[in-house]
This record gives C-alpha cells, structure tokens and sequence, in this order.
C-alpha cells in the first residue's frame, strides 16, 4: 500500500480531509474494486482500537488473540500505527470480515461485535448460522456466544439489512434499544440509530413480528410493509411501500422518493458523517425524488439537490449550511 494512500485513509477515517481531499478520497476509492477493499481492510484495524492514544498496544493484543485462535506464527514489522504492514491487515481483514474480538474481560459473553462501513458496499457478515447482515454506515452490530444454542439474538445500533436463515425451531431476534424483531426466514431492513427520533422496519420477504417497549400489542408487517416507530411520541405507523427501494443502499445507492429536504440530509448526514443546518424551515418541508450513489462527494449530491430545490449552500469540512436563495 503507497503512503500517499495510507495517509488519505487514515485522514478520512480521523475526519481530517477538507473538501478537496473528501474528493481526492472518493475519487480514489471508487477508481476499483481493489481499493475498496483496501479501504474497509483497513478501516477494520483502525474501527477495532478506537483510540488512537492506544493503537499500537490494542492492535497488537487484538492480533495476537487472533494468532492465537488460528495456531499461526506471529511476523510482524515494526510501527503498526502506520499501517504500513499491508499484509498483515489484508489477514486480520480476511479473518476476521471487518469484526474484532473485544478485550478478556468481555469474551466470555459478547462473542463478536462489528463496525459497519461507510456505504461504499456494504459490510456483509455471514452467522454461524449462515444468515448474512449488510451494514449501514456507522452501524454497530454484535452477537453473544450463546448464539443459535435455543434462539439466534442479535444487537444492533444502526442500519442493517437482513437475510435470515431458515429455522424454526430457533427464533432469529434483533435488539434494538426499544424494539424486539422477530423472524424466522425472511429478508428485511431495520433503521435505529440511537440519535434517531425514528426507528423504522421495512419487510422484503417472509414476515416478522415487533414487540415495542412499553406497548403490549404486537405489530406482524406483511411484505413491502413498513412500520415507524416515533421515540419521541411513542406512536407507530404502518405504511405500505416497495420494500426494495429501503434496501438500495446495500449497493452504494440512496433512492428518495417524495422525501422532505430535512429526511432526505437526516439519511445523507449518517452516510457521510456530515452535519447539516438549513436555514429555513420552508425548505426543509420541501420534497425531492432522486437516487444518490455514496461515491459521489457532498458537493455533487448539493448540486443535484439545487437543480430542483433553488437552494444556497456553504460546505465547511463536515458542515453544510443550506439556505434559500
């Protein structure tokens, strides 16, 4: 791996890049499939230590538990904080699929927990079970090591996309902070950002049940049903809708339609991590149909917003203020 291109990732993933280097950054990592990969490779060893105070030490004990589980010799160059040892970081991605085994204290109950990417592609995680979850961007996604013994929970703190194994006699849950999810062999799409007012559940395939906090009776969507939950109000709504729209952005691609500005930058500012501020409530209630893909940088998808909502913006690193013309 070139410097130039260690030194980009890591910017980007500290949140150091101004808009020209957010530009140079998606413009290099959309050029192949290879960069990509070496993107989300690396962004699994810097996700797993967190702080950069203590990288060196966290990274080389999370590799050594992971040598130590394979029975491989441990060869490793000097200065990991670098990441300048690409072979090594091609390993701990192959193995491990973007997770990371959390320190001793927290083995013995969380078996494996995950960092969903930045929706370039999905992060995809095979279970044991071989049920496949797509990541959301800045999503956070575990299971415990009882999992598949009488009943396959999981946790979730994001968006997550959800391909569920076939298995009746072992219930498949999603725990999110309000919400028990519920299937058996289905495909659908949850929404719970902890920062979010809404939690949403949109149905492909099969059928799943919702048990809400503090709400006794149960809610059962059908296919290309969607249920909100408000946080806020504590009122949930049903809806119908073509269900492959919610699921696009396991491709890298965001399909609004007949959205509000204000939900359509509340969804922009989770995949990019940036904070929006729109100075006016009227354009906030103005609606918008169109399709995003994730590579295109802020000012691209700005632009596109401003051919059909006249709109004034200023980007100023991860902040964007919009404002009536």
């Amino acid at each position: 791996m070139k410097n130039e291109h260690s030194d980009l990732i890591i910017k980007y993933l500290q949140g150091g890049l101004d808009s020209q280097g957010m530009d140079d950054f998606y413009t290099w990592v959309n050029e192949n499939t290879d960069n990509k990969k070496l993107f989300f490779e690396t962004k699994a060893i810097y996700d797993a230590c967190c702080n950069s105070d203590s990288l060196t030490e966290d990274i080389r004990k999370s590799w050594d538990r992971l040598l130590q589980k394979k029975g491989i010799q441990r060869q490793i160059k000097s200065k990991w904080h670098q990441f300048g040892n690409y072979a090594a970081v091609s390993l701990v991605a192959v193995c491990l699929t973007s997770a990371f085994f959390l320190s001793n204290e927290h083995e013995t109950k969380i078996a494996t927990r995950y960092i969903g990417g930045d929706g370039l592609d999905a992060d995809v995680v095979e279970l044991p079970d071989g049920t496949q979850v797509c990541l959301g961007s800045k999503t956070i996604f575990r299971y415990e090591n009882d999992y598949g013994n009488k009943q396959r929970t999981v946790y979730l703190e994001g968006e997550a996309f959800f391909e569920v194994a076939k298995d009746k006699d072992k219930p498949f849950i999603v725990k999110t902070k309000e919400q028990d999810i519920e299937a058996l062999g289905t495909k659908f799409n949850v929404t719970a950002y902890p920062s979010d007012s809404l939690l949403t559940t949109t149905l492909l395939e099969g059928s799943v049940r919702l048990t809400t906090e503090n709400r006794s009776q149960r809610a059962i969507l059908k296919p290309n049903q969607q249920l909100v939950y408000n946080r806020n109000t504590h009122i949930s709504s049903i809806f119908d809708v073509d269900a492959k729209q919610y699921i696009s952005w396991t491709t890298g691609y965001y399909y609004f339609p007949e959205q509000s500005l204000k939900a359509i930058l509340y969804r922009l500012s989770h995949v990019y991590g940036v904070q929006f501020t729109v100075n006016s409530e009227r354009l906030n209630r103005r609606t918008f149909t169109g399709t995003f893909y994730r590579g295109q940088s802020i000012k691209d998808i700005m632009e596109i917003i401003h051919l059909s909502i006249p709109i004034r913006y200023k980007i100023d690193e991860r902040h964007v203020t919009i404002s009536e013309i």
